[in-house]
């Protein structure tokens, strides 16, 4: 017998309020642009699209005086039923009527849920829970896409649509998703093929190349190493020092098996690559660590030595900050995963949530695991370790356990009839655990309210509790018995950031404060003696608040986005991280913020996380792939001088003269000249623009030598070396010339010259490093790829 033809796939019933209607619309989409793997549809013999058409009666219904005439015939016309279920469902008689009209007409069968909110027994209509036939209860076929936030529902509702896609086609769930799994794997695969297929070509195009160069065309291997040097100093401004130092060590020795002739850029490269006249005068990148997929989250441990990032591919790769050495990987397959699913617990431990829902306790020197917590119910939601590493606090839902790490034990759990959220915080001494629960509602428009439960870690008991108009939170910090809380409130287009200080042992606000049109980030504390003050992040903005009183001290503006701030323990001073790699100090003292030009040498576009290492900071560039360390990296070599040098004395010649000399050696763009100077012997004279070009002339016979571009400002000639190389430049940045006049060095903080060694200064102090021949830097960079 032919199976009918019917008008709709399938017929979605709905109450008609926020997040019913939400899961309806966005189901409704996904099932009408959904087509089945290739494989499924051939064995099937379908062709064409695989939903045709999807009733949803606020879409499909006509203008009409009778409203149920459309909406039976709809039903009639339907093969199935999607009823979306919540509590609310049943307060619907129109609902109610579609499920039984569907019913009478396709039987029970033919009936699917989607649950989006409460329980099953509370949100499951009768009709389809009961068989007439068989006189008994039984069990709806349904998905599950209950969450915290419309778009954790709405990453659910991509996978549980395929739990509805399954027995319409008569295939196992499993296999669908698994179908799906490997068409997405084979479309990665497909890709890979094409762009290695691309790589092969363009290396076996190069490989024939430089063997041509090698044999007949030496100046096309020129122009290779000068490539591989630009390549190198590309790398340098993507701050990817490894493959500046690969790139331009290649450009001196061998690239694709073929001998590179010397060039000077090759040269500079190599050395700026490897930094060997650096004296820690400014934090760089000293090294990178990759993960699989892109970096999303990342925390130190208390000692700054152990990091964790998580990643797009859902791995956490733990990595000792210092060498930037991967410890160990652990693939968390959680596709709904926030840096709330993993936490350092002191020093020694992390813990993070496994596949399975279940707590991992790992050690962080040997990436070993030490134990797993079983969940009692549901999967965990989240973890937090204390910083002397002695308790775990963790959350299943509407529970909050409290583990202590020595004793192996749980000591206690607090229940709530309203969810906890995922943030755990601690007191600074780890005395008191602060947890929050929400009764946050989908209506947008009403009022969301947070209550802060106040849990003694010894005995894990509530002390106190406090319920404040809020919808999440940002950050929490304490000074004594109060907890300084920085909250955001959103209600309909109205959004603010909150600041409320809270003593948690007296149970009483002391004060709150609230901004309105902002969005609260971060919140941190003075810590030096005889200072009593918060700073609290909004976007690009940071107001200090002084914390007995709630009142702003002083307001300051940043040129980009903040992604992180921290405070200096000896002074009131603020470090603010900045998403555009600008780094700003802020000083209470002065009450200014200034950017410290030269300290930082961050040079991407966009950075989205930073945290600490060991000697520097760990920072994420937006959309990458990468986290790069950065440190004042000293040369092992450098020596430290119990000397005094003055600055450069002004070489220039007399403004005065600057007319005579531009006509006597002819000199271009005369307006441009910014200072004339000689060299000791006057055989040279060097001509410095305002563009930061640098011409040099002989004065013997008025002939323009070399003409080097984007040099900088130029004002003192240091001398030569005992390798017979110029150093010229100024306080702040001076270059190395080889005997033709080519830039083949760069040194920061130049004070003096001597035969076999240069004088760098880093603020009052001094450091004598050896000059470096340039078999000394090939022989650095080959140990440093190592």
């Amino acid at each position: 017998m032919e199976e009918k033809e019917f008008k709709y796939d399938a017929f979605i019933s709905y109450r008609h309020c926020e997040l019913d209607k939400f899961v309806a619309e966005n189901l409704h989409k996904m099932l009408e642009s959904y087509d089945l793997p290739k494989n499924i549809k051939e064995k099937l013999n379908i062709t064409g699209k695989t939903f045709k058409r999807v009733f949803r009666d606020q879409e499909e219904l006509p203008l009409s005086s009778n409203l149920e005439d459309p909406i039976i015939d709809a039903l009639k016309n339907s093969k199935y039923l999607i009823v979306i279920c919540s509590p609310r469902l049943k307060e619907s008689l129109w609902c109610k009527k579609e499920i039984e009209t569907f019913k009478k007409l396709r039987g029970r069968k033919n009936i699917f849920c989607v649950l989006v909110e409460g329980e099953p027994k509370d949100s499951f209509p009768k009709e389809v829970l009961y068989d007439e036939k068989e006189k008994m209860k039984v069990e709806p076929l349904a998905a599950d896409v209950r969450g915290e936030t419309k778009r954790e529902v709405l990453k659910k509702l991509k996978i549980e649509k395929l739990r509805l896609i399954a027995p319409i086609y008569n295939i196992d769930f499993d296999d669908l998703r698994q179908r799906h799994k490997q068409r997405r794997q084979k479309r990665i695969l497909i890709t890979s093929i094409i762009v290695a297929f691309f790589c092969l070509a363009f290396a076996l195009y190069t490989s024939v190349m430089l063997i041509k160069i090698n044999s007949q065309q030496n100046r096309l291997k020129l122009y290779q190493a000068e490539v591989l040097s630009k390549k190198a100093e590309d790398y340098l401004k993507s701050d990817n020092r490894y493959d500046a130092v690969k790139s331009s060590y290649q450009a001196l020795t061998k690239f694709d098996n073929v001998t590179m002739p010397y060039t000077p850029e090759a040269e500079y490269a190599l050395l700026e690559s490897l930094g060997l006249y650096d004296i820690g005068s400014s934090y760089k990148t000293v090294s990178e660590i990759k993960t699989k997929g892109v970096a999303s989250f990342i925390k130190s441990s208390e000692n700054n030595k152990y990091a964790l990032v998580y990643d797009e591919s859902e791995e956490l790769t733990l990595f000792n900050t210092k060498t930037l050495k991967k410890i160990e990987t652990f693939n968390l397959n959680r596709v709904y995963a926030d840096e709330n699913i993993f936490s350092f617990i002191g020093n020694d431990l992390f813990s993070y949530i496994n596949e399975k829902g279940n707590i991992s306790l790992v050690s962080t020197k040997t990436g070993k695991h030490v134990k797993e917590i079983s969940k009692d119910k549901d999967s965990y939601t989240s973890v937090k370790g204390d910083t002397n590493g002695e308790y775990l606090s963790y959350i299943d839902q509407n529970k909050l356990y409290i583990y202590n790490i020595k004793d192996d034990k749980v000591i206690g759990s607090i229940s709530s009839k309203d969810k906890f959220i995922k943030n755990i915080y601690y007191s600074e001494d780890n005395k008191y655990v602060f947890a929050l629960t929400s009764n946050n509602n989908y209506d947008i428009n009403k009022d969301d309210y947070l209550t802060i439960h106040v849990i003694s870690v010894k005995d894990a008991k509530e002390i106190n509790s406090v319920t404040i108009n809020a919808s999440y939170t940002a950050g929490m910090l304490t000074r004594g018995n109060n907890v300084y809380m920085l909250l955001n409130r959103s209600k309909g287009t109205n959004f603010s950031m909150i600041v409320v200080s809270y003593n948690y042992i007296d149970n009483k606000i002391n004060w709150s404060k609230t901004f309105d049109n902002n969005f609260g980030k971060f919140i941190t504390k003075s810590y030096p003696d005889g200072t009593n003050n918060i700073a609290v992040v909004n976007y690009q903005t940071v107001n200090v608040l002084d914390a007995e009183s709630g009142n702003i001290v002083e307001t300051f503006n940043a040129d980009s986005e903040i992604i992180n701030i921290y405070s200096y323990l000896n002074n009131e001073i603020y470090l603010l991280f900045l998403k555009n790699g600008e780094v700003n100090f802020i000083n209470m003292e002065y009450k200014n913020i200034v950017e410290y030009k030269g300290k930082f040498e961050f040079n991407l576009d966009s950075y989205s996380k930073v945290t600490q290492s060991e000697k520097g900071f760990l920072l994420i560039p937006y959309n990458d792939n990468r986290v790069i360390l950065y440190e004042q990296k000293t040369n092992t070599n450098a020596k430290k001088e119990d000397i005094k040098i003055d600055y450069p004395s002004d070489d220039g010649i007399k403004s005065s003269e600057y007319d005579k000399i531009k006509e006597k050696y002819n000199i271009k763009n005369k307006s441009l000249v910014n200072k004339i100077f000689y060299n000791d012997k006057k055989d040279l004279l060097f001509v410095n623009y305002t563009n930061e070009d640098i011409a040099i002339y002989s004065v013997k016979d008025k002939k323009l030598l070399k003409k080097l571009d984007k040099v900088g400002k130029v004002y003192h000639y240091f001398g030569k070396d005992k390798y017979n190389r110029i150093y010229i430049g100024d306080i702040s940045d001076s270059y190395i010339l080889d005997e033709n006049y080519n830039k083949v060095g760069h040194i920061k903080g130049l004070r003096k010259l001597e035969k076999d060694k240069v004088i760098i200064a880093n603020n009052d102090n001094y450091y004598s490093i050896k000059i470096y021949t340039l078999n000394d830097i090939l022989n650095e960079g080959k140990e440093y790829l190592k």
